[in-house]
């Protein structure tokens, strides 16, 4: 080999090197291609998520632990992951990994006895949202809305889902529509859209405004959840709050079909149809537009939660200039206490149920209470008193 050819070759590498660090380079400013979620300074692999970022940790109640983020992709669906639950049985004294990825099991041996069934059972799981998600400012991640306007939470980070389960064996879509507010999970909760009104608005003003229910689910589970057939909406004013009751229909979904109610010389527009876990639901029979028998109240049914977003508007003045101002929304409004908990994030899945099954349960207390001090001595075996006839419940007496 001359000369030359050994620096063409040199050169060649040289070249196809300086290629691959520049493309590298333009990823690591790559934009999300998720609607409505823009990060920079971030390598793509990290940053087209599968499960959203809020719902990422270890999740608790009573009776489980639920993992999103496993790392556990579905197999026949790309945007699909395989979440674990491990079910707390026996008053909290056993850990069941009752749900997770079979890849996962051969990791990770199951325990292989009368409650663990082999083998557990495998989900793959789809996440619709439902609302926009908004994250502290601190956190560096921004929601861009369609609009250009850029939303942040004002406090602790919120979204909302529709959970879409498949389980293993059974093409059924399962919804279960679920809301994050801080470090809690919510199964009831409602949904409104971005609203206009000022940061000088008080709390109570926030929850002015139709606030849209997307049902009700049982919980996730490893079996398929039961959804209720019923769903309410409110429509909230400075001084009532409206029942909305919607049902399931065969109708045609109508998105633009709108339903009204009234009370005195005041009237409200709702809209007449939602869809929502597959469904189609109305507020009114047949071809009717008016909703009879409202139900008004003067608070919400349940305690609540609400969340709290900033939006940094863009817009121009009266003499054409642009414009930038801050206005304060709520989003989503979680009725009741949560389903679960993020735990601390100081422990894995698996030193959680290693911990768990490796206590031993201590004795049960003496079926009958201490009757005070024995009075016995081995003498009275040794030695047996000359009255050794009498009954052996009088020895040592």
């Amino acid at each position: 080999m001359s000369c030359n050819t050994k620096k063409l070759i040199v050169l060649f590498l040289f070249i196809t090197l300086c290629c691959f660090a520049c493309a590298d380079g333009f990823k690591l400013w790559a934009q999300d291609s998720a609607v409505g979620v823009q990060t920079t300074g971030v390598h793509p692999d990290e940053d087209e998520r599968v499960v959203p970022l809020a719902l990422e940790g270890i999740w608790e109640n009573y009776n489980r632990y639920v993992v999103f983020d496993t790392g556990y992709l579905s197999e026949h669906a790309q945007d699909a992951s395989i979440p674990q639950i491990v079910l707390r049985m026996f008053y909290q004294w056993y850990d069941d990994r009752a749900a997770e990825s079979s890849a996962y099991t051969q990791k990770e041996n199951r325990d292989r006895n009368d409650t663990t069934d082999a083998p557990a059972v495998e989900m793959s799981v789809t996440y619709v949202p439902l609302t926009y998600e908004a994250y502290p400012l601190e956190t560096g991640v921004q929601t861009t809305l369609d609009n250009g306007d850029v939303l942040y939470a004002s406090e602790t980070l919120s979204g909302a889902w529709d959970i879409q389960i498949v389980y293993a064996h059974d093409k059924t879509v399962y919804h279960v529509p679920v809301a994050v507010i801080g470090n809690k999970l919510y199964l009831n909760f409602i949904v409104k859209n971005l609203s206009t009104i000022g940061i000088e608005s008080s709390n109570d003003q926030l929850l002015n405004g139709y606030w849209r229910d997307w049902g009700r689910a049982s919980g996730i589970l490893i079996s398929p959840p039961y959804n209720e057939k019923e769903m309410v909406s409110y429509f909230v004013t400075d001084d009532a709050v409206y029942y909305i009751r919607y049902w399931r229909t065969d109708m045609e979904f109508d998105d633009g079909a709108v339903a009204v109610f009234s009370d005195g010389s005041q009237s409200f527009e709702v809209p007449k149809h939602l869809r929502a876990q597959g469904q189609v639901y109305t507020c009114v029979n047949g071809r009717g537009s008016k909703i009879r028998n409202i139900t008004k109240s003067n608070a919400l049914p349940e305690e609540m939660t609400l969340n709290q977003v900033t939006v940094l508007r863009h817009g121009t003045d009266a003499d054409g200039n642009e414009i930038t101002w801050l206005e304060k929304a709520a989003t989503i409004c979680a009725l009741g206490e949560p389903y679960l908990t993020l735990t601390d994030g100081t422990r894995t899945i698996e030193q959680i149920v290693t911990e768990a099954n490796a206590r031993r349960k201590p004795d049960p207390p003496p079926l009958f209470p201490p009757h005070g001090i024995l009075d016995f001595d081995w003498s009275i075996v040794d030695r047996p008193p000359q009255n050794w006839f009498k009954r052996n419940s009088q020895l040592g007496k």
